[in-house]
């Protein structure tokens, strides 16, 4: 059975996608519209809608696949490559707010977003999540409580 740690990183970090999906959805005129006038500056008018909806599912898909890593396969490891996405994804959004590039709106819940899966990682990282990660696999493959 999970530890209440691990439980409480599921909720946050799937939470995080969440919001961000819905930050995406209410957003997504305005990404559109910035997109656009950026590829049509490259010759790549009409291309942002497929762009942005792939990117968002790409991304969704990776956030998934980690999840389902650490929390259903307990790799313990993969909770360093979900600390080198934090890390990339607060330095963007610095780069961002230092810019000026971002919506308000689009900026809160970046923000939202980045604080449930920063807090989803502390869950992560307490004693009895590094335990149940790091418990021994039986000769089934399966994991030992």
């Amino acid at each position: 059975m999970k530890p209440a740690a691990i439980k409480k990183f599921d909720w946050l970090y799937l939470g995080s996608v969440a919001v961000g999906l819905l930050g995406f959805a209410l957003n997504y005129g305005a990404i559109a519209d910035q997109a656009n006038a950026e590829l049509a500056a490259g010759g790549l008018e009409g291309a942002a809608n497929g762009l942005l909806i792939g990117s968002m599912l790409v991304g969704v898909a990776i956030n998934v696949a980690l999840w389902f890593l650490v929390s259903v396969l307990r790799i313990g490891f993969v909770k360093w490559i979900i600390v080198l996405f934090v890390a990339w994804g607060l330095l963007s959004l610095g780069t961002a707010l230092a810019s000026g590039e971002i919506a308000s709106l689009n900026l809160i819940f970046g923000i939202i977003s980045s604080l449930m899966v920063i807090a989803s990682l502390y869950f992560l990282f307490q004693p009895e999540a590094t335990a149940w990660l790091a418990a021994k696999r039986d000769d089934d493959g399966s994991r030992t409580e």
